[in-house]
């Protein structure tokens, strides 16, 4: 076992002098468990550069989840509409109660690791031989929002951002005159049938072809892809999105459908944030 590895399995057991945590429960912790932690190390005359590394590779990070709330949210292609954008989902991930705690105690927030679950299904039908598979035209992105003026401009609520729109390169051509932008992707992340729309989403996760109703769950660290469900090809790489993810930032899923026929029915997101300092 190496060192980092039986310091990760040691610092939940940190609590021992810091108080037990809930039994019911998998331990997260606080920041300010965080800042006791340190505090625990730096006795054992370990440099800080050392406390942090260890702290660091141990992912010892506070996390904050983040749900949609309301009913299910439909993307829906037509031949008047060949391709939809419906938004199902809209937070600012640096304006937590984790954030606004680090920021009083003189630090900054970073971003670690991003984790989103999704309750999705397609229109349950299909004239080509892909049930069960992953070529879909129905599908989530995610892209990040920024305001363009720095002047704090009013954000459009989002019964009124969820009018008809194509694609979020159309959402984008919308928002630029009110102070606001999408942020571009890398052209290498790039997936599935996001070609010819721009370059303003990451792609998430498609939907399964004809399977109903899915649980999926992807996770995104500062190198793309880190973790999905098991037999889930559908997840989008993430390449690129921490490392543009800014303070101030909005986060936006989106509901996606492509060519006629093609639905895309969303009945839950939630996104969990991990935090270092």
């Amino acid at each position: 076992m190496s060192f980092f590895s039986g310091i990760r399995q040691w610092l939940p057991s940190i609590h021992w002098l810091l108080g037990p945590p809930e039994p019911t429960r998998p331990f997260t912790p606080t920041y300010a468990d965080v800042c006791r932690a340190r505090a625990v190390l730096k006795t054992l005359k370990l440099p800080t550069e050392l406390v942090l590394s260890i702290l660091e590779h141990a992912q010892y990070w506070p996390v904050e989840r983040i749900s949609r709330s309301g009913g299910t949210v439909l993307a829906r292609a037509g031949m008047n509409n060949p391709s939809a954008a419906t938004l199902c989902f809209e937070a600012n991930p640096y304006s937590t109660p984790i954030v606004k705690e680090a920021s009083l105690g003189g630090e900054t927030a970073k971003i670690k690791r991003i984790d989103f679950d999704i309750t999705s299904r397609d229109q349950g039908w299909t004239s080509e031989n892909t049930q069960g598979t992953f070529s879909t035209s129905s599908w989530l992105e995610v892209s990040i929002l920024r305001d363009a003026s720095n002047i704090n401009s009013l954000l459009p609520t989002p019964r009124l951002v969820n009018t008809w729109i194509s694609s979020p390169m159309d959402y984008h051509t919308n928002m630029v005159g009110r102070g606001w932008s999408l942020v571009k992707r890398p052209e290498s992340a790039l997936q599935g049938p996001q070609g010819g729309e721009g370059h303003f989403a990451w792609y998430l996760q498609g939907n399964r072809v004809m399977a109903g109703t899915q649980d999926y769950h992807v996770s995104w660290d500062e190198g793309g892809l880190c973790e999905v469900d098991e037999g889930n090809e559908g997840a989008g790489s993430g390449e690129g999105f921490l490392d543009a993810l800014e303070p101030g930032d909005r986060v936006l899923v989106w509901a996606r459908a492509k060519y006629p026929g093609w639905q895309c029915i969303v009945d839950g997101v939630s996104v969990t944030v991990h935090y270092g300092f």
